[in-house]
């Protein structure tokens, strides 16, 4: 499996999209039902959505966020023997937590950095590792 990074608005076609999320100064994961693996919200871009249309929703259905500021950081390509696709990454803010919404995801858990047991551990550290680039120099940028 081959994972890379791409500016933001780079590749098109999007399948998917990935939303790292900040609550209380900590990363928030999700728990699907029926598994013992975290990973971030985020999934398939719906027919007819933008792939920010498809974050804010995948990010309610996942956390139960009701009040938060989102924006895309950069674009990300997955090529494994079945295929290739391509996706959009995002970083949530979350304000404001209401109960999860009863779909897939049985639990939401706040972290220090990503967990021990990731769903997705070939993609998402690849990723986290690019978000932490991204915050670090968007935050020199208040320095200069």
């Amino acid at each position: 499996m081959i994972v890379k990074i791409a500016g933001l608005n780079e590749l098109n076609d999007y399948s998917f999209v990935v939303i790292f999320c900040k609550y209380q100064n900590k990363w928030l994961y999700c728990r699907l039902k029926g598994e013992d693996t975290y990973g971030n919200a985020g999934g398939r871009i719906e027919t007819g959505e933008t792939t920010l249309d498809a974050a804010k929703r995948e990010l309610y259905e996942e956390t139960g966020a009701l009040w938060f500021d989102i924006k895309p950081l950069f674009d990300y390509s997955v090529e494994r023997s079945e295929g290739y696709t391509t996706g959009q990454a995002f970083l949530a803010h979350i304000h404001e937590l209401g109960e999860l919404p009863d779909y897939e995801m049985a639990e939401v858990r706040l972290f220090d950095t990503f967990p021990d047991k990731l769903r997705f551990p070939d993609i998402l550290p690849v990723l986290y590792k690019n978000v932490q680039v991204w915050l670090n120099l968007h935050s020199a940028e208040d320095e200069i």
